[in-house]
């Protein structure tokens, strides 16, 4: 990397950027060769609160398909799930995604789909 070029930020540093509050990590705890933290009911709980309108879902892509964008993919389903209220799509990397629902009722409508025809390509939900 040369001195004019900037280094790309860290996972941590955005996280920072994007939620002002100080991040409070749990202590760690080596037993050989793993590492265990001790999560609060009361943090347990609120993480499963957040993930219950949360959907994960896989693109799958013949061979000589161009692969899809993350913007493109936002776009086809945008067509697709018009009645949805405010939805959102974060990339995992190689064809896995996050979707976030408003509701219950949005994440369920989607779920009846099935599975989603892209043209190209095929979108599958699972847990």
């Amino acid at each position: 990397m040369s001195a004019s070029e900037k280094p790309s930020k860290t996972f941590a540093q955005i996280v920072v950027e994007e939620d002002s509050s100080p991040i409070q990590l749990t202590p760690r705890v080596v037993i050989g060769d793993t590492v265990r933290i001790k999560i609060s009911p009361k943090g347990y709980a609120t993480g499963m609160n957040k993930c219950k309108t949360h959907l994960h879902g896989r693109v799958t892509l013949q061979r000589n398909d161009a692969p899809l964008s993350t913007q493109l993919l936002h776009n086809k389903l945008t067509n697709l799930w018009s009645t949805l209220n405010n939805w959102n799509i974060t990339p995992f990397g190689r064809g896995c995604f996050e979707f976030q629902f408003n509701s219950m009722e949005d994440l369920r409508k989607v779920l009846a789909q099935g599975v989603i025809n892209l043209k190209p390509g095929i979108l599958r939900f699972f847990s």
